[in-house]
């Protein structure tokens, strides 16, 4: 066997606090492999995982995700933490070139097996492993014979000095914990003493034909010069062919690290696309190392074959634009469906697992998302993550963790965040999902940004990414900001479309969301509180209602989610906790509604839009359209029929129409499928209660390929007694008389301007109030702050 593998994660871990430099003091880096010994007093520890689940399974913390338990865990961060593990090799193995790998530790930490220190190292992202080779003990002792010892450094606090190398902690729905642990798998590799470090496959297309340029990096281990050869087979995995397309590479391998490259094409090659483009055609890339009749290494992969590239988009006036914002899968546009993603899963990586990944994602895809956007706020995902993404057909575009900080130029800091990038890239590169590559997250954001060292630490990330792959990358997101503008970026680039929310009733949605003019919206804020039934897992029952301090704590500003219940409703909706909670998430969704879908109506001039967030990664009252335990919001619905890929849309310029007032929308049908369609039917209803009050029908309707089109329009003239709301529903129906499509709108009967006058009456109440107490969570329950 070429290679051959030793699991080290699972639960066969032990860990135990000291203080810093204590544990070096008193030897624990020198403790043997015994089976009795110190370590028997530790508790027992979980890799992957994190220190904050480990001790709170101890029960040395409460649950952090319950109450406001975290803060009450900040102590954690002041400690070393030491993780140990003992494991046997065989005998076998001696002459092998052994390793010890570790995928990903956070953040910082030093590594010892059987008393001599292997080394240390700095950063989330990167793997790094060390030769063990002479240093394993073969010995058959009870639970092993080798002692593997790990030190985990205090976390940073500052996340200024660590962006780009640890995810972010801090920010507007963070707690201010900082997580770290162990957080990826830990392996020794036993391999020849030749192996194959990494295979990076890029396509470009040919007409039918797929170009496959493949890159692999050898490793020489050894002191001499060593003759092998690459063969590569290339053949379907997920669908039938029994064509296999290969290549062989004769070369020398010299030792340390050696790149060669060749080149395959696919004729007639199956495409993989996006879910709603096209199939999910996979290819297995499989090649393997030898030396004259030994087999050195093997290295399996799948990968899809397709194409990205960027266009400009059109519309624009010449200076407002200078980045292209279009992207083109194989050759057809690909209007972004998005969603951020919020993830991981959970913060605190412990708690984790492959299934709760499977099902997020699968209810991504259900929800008509074709698009995740991970932002620098939250980390590059793991590989399973893409491997269902390419599964699912939903393209991912991906941020480096540089979020809303001024970053220093300087070699040190730029190099060690380009470190963490050139593993992130590798890891990841061959994933057919992964199709955008980004440096920063609201780095053009103020002045001190302005005056940093940003936008030279993007352009050189920007750099390093094109040597790694040829997926596209950009700067930043947003790319028009006030900052950005002033540091000469053009106005009309990207958008983040959060001040409706923020600005918490200065504006309507009607007022906002169309006044926003650019290529692409690659953020769009709306919020809601989560199920009753969830808020009960992590809010204490004396806090559930009325509202308690835990509502603030885990980010609920109660004043922007009451004026978006009236923004919405035309009242605060505080009878009960279970009337507050329904109308926060229809509001949500309502809000999305109407965003989502002025955008959408404006392709190709606009590109894509990315709701945020599809999941948040602990239990908050904020973005989530799925809560921290799965369980989807009354919003999630509301988006699964707004992005729908064939939509029948009503363009309307407010939501408040009073009596004796003629309501007037327009009648648009937006086609995110390739193919065009025929002798389509769109009918349409206004309704109060059971009455149909207007209806109307088009017929014969020819939709094109990925289009947004406006093919009439539809009015009604209020009764002068109406009250109350009254609502629209749309459909398409082919000409089968099968329906192809719904949607639907409430809209309410009543005075826009005197709705718009108590919402900035509100609004000025709550800023009274943060004037008095600031922006804490005391604003809303001021007893607390004034005790005696």
């Amino acid at each position: 066997m070429a290679l051959h593998t030793i699991d080290l994660s699972g639960n066969h871990w032990q860990m135990e606090r000291m203080r810093p430099g204590q544990g070096v003091d008193e030897g624990f880096h020198l403790l043997p492999a015994e089976y009795q010994g110190t370590t028997f007093s530790w508790n027992h520890a979980s890799i992957p995982g994190d220190v904050y689940t480990d001790l709170h399974k101890a029960g040395e913390i409460d649950d952090p995700y319950v109450g406001r338990n975290m803060h009450k865990a900040k102590w954690v961060q002041d400690y070393e933490w030491w993780y140990t593990r003992r494991f046997s090799v065989e005998p076998s193995m001696k002459g092998k070139t052994i390793r010890l790998v570790f995928e990903g530790v956070d953040y910082s930490c030093e590594v010892w097996l059987n008393g001599h220190l292997l080394g240390s190292h700095e950063g989330m992202f990167s793997e790094f492993e060390f030769d063990i080779s002479e240093l394993v003990n073969y010995d058959d002792w009870r639970d092993g014979s080798n002692m593997l010892m790990v030190k985990l450094n205090p976390p940073p606090k500052n996340y200024r000095n660590c962006g780009g190398k640890k995810v972010n902690f801090s920010g507007d729905y963070f707690t201010g914990l900082v997580p770290f642990g162990i957080w990826r798998p830990v392996k020794v590799e036993i391999t020849e003493p030749v192996r194959i470090v990494s295979q990076r496959a890029d396509v470009k297309l040919d007409g039918d034909d797929a170009i496959v340029d493949l890159f692999y990096e050898v490793e020489n281990h050894g002191d001499t010069e060593v003759a092998v050869e690459v063969a590569v087979n290339l053949a379907a995995h997920n669908f039938d062919s029994d064509q296999v397309h290969s290549a062989k590479l004769t070369e020398q391998a010299k030792p340390g690290l050696n790149t060669y490259q060749t080149t395959i094409r696919v004729a007639n090659a199956e495409l993989w696309w996006p879910w709603d483009m096209g199939d999910q055609n996979l290819y297995a890339l499989n090649a393997t190392l030898t030396a004259g009749d030994t087999v050195l290494d093997q290295n399996d992969d799948v990968i899809g074959l397709r194409e990205v590239v960027m266009e400009m988009n059109p519309g624009f006036e010449p200076g407002d634009n200078e980045y292209p914002w279009t992207f083109v899968i194989n050759g057809k546009r690909h209007f972004l469906r998005s969603a951020c993603w919020g993830g991981q899963p959970s913060f605190l990586y412990g708690r984790n697992s492959l299934k709760k990944y499977q099902d997020r994602l699968d209810a991504v895809k259900e929800c008509n998302i074709n698009n995740l956007r991970i932002f620098g706020w939250h980390p590059p995902e793991i590989p399973d993550f893409y491997r269902i993404c390419d599964e699912l057909g939903i393209t991912v575009w991906t941020n480096f963790t540089l979020a809303t900080q001024a970053y220093s130029a300087e070699p040190e800091f730029v190099n060690g965040v380009l470190h963490e990038c050139i593993h992130t890239v590798k890891k990841r590169r061959n994933h057919p999902s992964q199709i955008f590559w980004m440096g920063g997250e609201e780095v053009f954001f103020s002045g001190a940004h302005e005056e940093s060292g940003n936008k030279y630490l993007m352009e050189v990330i920007g750099d390093t990414v094109a040597e790694l792959t040829n997926i596209p990358y950009g700067l930043a997101s947003p790319l028009s900001s006030e900052s950005a503008v002033n540091m000469g970026f053009k106005p009309k680039e990207s958008i983040h479309a959060n001040e409706h929310y923020y600005q918490g009733g200065a504006e309507f949605m009607e007022e906002y969301y169309p006044s926003l003019d650019c290529a692409i919206i690659p953020e769009l804020t709306a919020a809601s509180a989560p199920s009753v039934e969830s808020l009960k897992k992590f809010i204490p029952e004396d806090e559930l209602w009325p509202m308690g301090l835990s509502w603030g704590y885990h980010w609920a500003d109660i004043d922007i989610l009451k004026n978006l219940n009236f923004e919405v409703f035309g009242d605060y909706k505080m009878g009960s906790l279970e009337e507050f909670v329904e109308a926060t998430q229809i509001a949500q969704g309502t809000v999305a509604q109407f965003a989502l879908e002025t955008y959408r109506r404006r392709k190709p001039k606009m590109s894509g839009v990315s709701l945020c967030h599809f999941i948040t990664h602990w239990p908050d009252i904020k973005w989530g359209l799925v809560d921290y335990y799965g369980k989807k919001k009354l919003s999630y619905f509301y988006v699964k029929q707004t992005y729908q890929p064939l939509l029948p849309s009503v363009q309307f310029d407010k939501r408040r129409w009073a009596p004796s007032e003629t309501f007037t929308g327009g009648i648009w049908i937006v086609n995110d499928y390739q193919q065009e369609l025929t002798n389509v039917t769109c009918d349409w209803v206004i309704r109060q209660g059971e009455f149909t009050h207007e209806a109307g029908t088009l017929t014969g309707l020819t939709i094109g390929a990925d289009s947004s089109v406006q093919f009439g329009d539809m009015s009604w003239l209020l009764p002068e007694d109406a009250e109350g709301e009254f609502e629209i529903d749309i459909r398409l129906i082919d000409q089968d008389g099968t329906e192809m499509s719904y949607n639907h709108y409430t809209l309410l009967v009543a005075d826009q301007a005197q709705a718009k006058e108590q919402s900035l009456k509100y609004l000025a109440e709550a800023k009274e109030r943060a004037s008095k107490y600031g922006l804490s969570i005391y604003r809303y329950w001021p007893e607390h702050w004034d005790q005696e």
